[in-house]
């Protein structure tokens, strides 16, 4: 009798052990399955490029990852735009949303997706990307895993008139992005920070500043600038680059989601953003500020320019390297 006792005993105990198991056991399997990434981004939640893309980005992934991966980030509040390079490399932050001018220094390559204009599909397409994958892997530890082009570009704000591709006796404001542009229109450059334009303006520091052609109306420079100078140029590309370790250690499935759904976002970013210069500009316009458009001639110089200058005073300059294969794959996109 003792014998059987025990026995059931110790079947009901293996029984509830083993229920025990499967009831426990996945959820905590589940658990240990989220991936946490925290990311960087070189702009603020108020900055238009962050409310157009990495919000509506970080909010679909989160959404369609299914418990599976989460997102999270923070702005330069955390660590400063030129910086944020570094501790993506080294892998305190997973991923960073940026422009390739805040590290030029460290990797060149990068600007030279800003120097044209056209989808990031046309771009994905023609090896663009690859290049850039590479160059950013071996010299970074990062992927390069998205361009998110605005289809908008950059644009040079003046408080002085020109009627042609020339601004001789003019202080600009621009980084090292701008120098070889405006050095060979004439213009003489002034560093002067972002959250600073407005002062130099202000007080004649400067005579005009270069910047993106979204984000004159956030930072209220109608107040202090007169003219918006036509044609625009290039195309404002904001990578978002993630570190090796965290882009390995996904599963397949998760950066397949991942790829597909940048891939989505780039068109939708693009389209989002040339509605909302448009809606800017007229705004600016009804603010105070002069649109000065260029002859058709003197505007192929300005822009031609732009594209030439950069490319040999930064992208052949500093990368030698790569030159030529980026080369060709931007003379194919620019043909189309």
């Amino acid at each position: 009798m003792k014998s059987k006792k025990w026995l059931s005993g110790l079947f009901g105990f293996i029984t509830v052990s083993f229920l025990l198991f499967f009831l426990i056991l996945p959820s905590s399997t589940q658990a240990q399955k989220v991936v946490e990434w925290k990311m960087l981004s070189s702009w603020g939640a108020e900055y238009i490029y962050v409310r157009k893309a990495l919000v509506p980005l970080v909010e679909k992934l989160n959404q369609r990852a299914k418990g599976k991966l989460s997102i999270s980030w923070v702005g330069p509040e955390a660590v400063p735009p030129f910086e944020q390079l570094k501790p993506v490399r080294e892998g305190l932050f997973d991923a960073v949303f940026t422009h390739s001018a805040y590290h030029l220094g460290e990797v060149a390559v990068g600007v030279s997706m800003d120097l044209f204009s056209v989808p990031a599909r046309d771009r994905r397409e023609a090896g663009l990307y690859k290049v850039l994958d590479e160059v950013y892997r071996k010299k970074a530890n990062v992927t390069y895993f998205s361009g998110m082009a605005d289809g908008v570009g950059y644009h040079l704000m003046l408080n002085k008139r020109i009627n042609k591709a020339d601004l001789s006796g003019l202080k600009i404001r621009t980084s090292p992005f701008y120098d070889p542009f405006i050095t060979a229109l004439g213009g003489a450059p002034v560093r002067v920070a972002g959250g600073e334009i407005y002062s130099a303006l202000e007080k004649g520091v400067v005579d005009g500043a270069c910047w993106t052609a979204l984000g004159a109306l956030d930072y209220k420079w109608y107040e202090v600038v007169k003219y918006m100078i036509r044609p625009r140029f290039g195309e404002v590309v904001s990578p978002i680059l993630v570190n090796l370790n965290s882009w390995n250690g996904l599963s397949k499935d998760l950066q397949d989601l991942l790829t597909k759904t940048v891939i989505e976002m780039e068109d939708e970013y693009r389209s989002a953003m040339i509605g909302s210069v448009e809606s800017e500009e007229r705004e600016l316009q009804n603010r105070g500020m002069e649109t000065l458009a260029l002859q058709p001639n003197e505007a192929e110089k300005f822009i031609n320019k732009f594209f030439q200058e950069t490319w040999e005073g930064i992208i052949l300059k500093r990368a030698p390297e790569y030159g030529p294969r980026l080369k060709q794959a931007i003379d194919q996109i620019r043909k189309k």
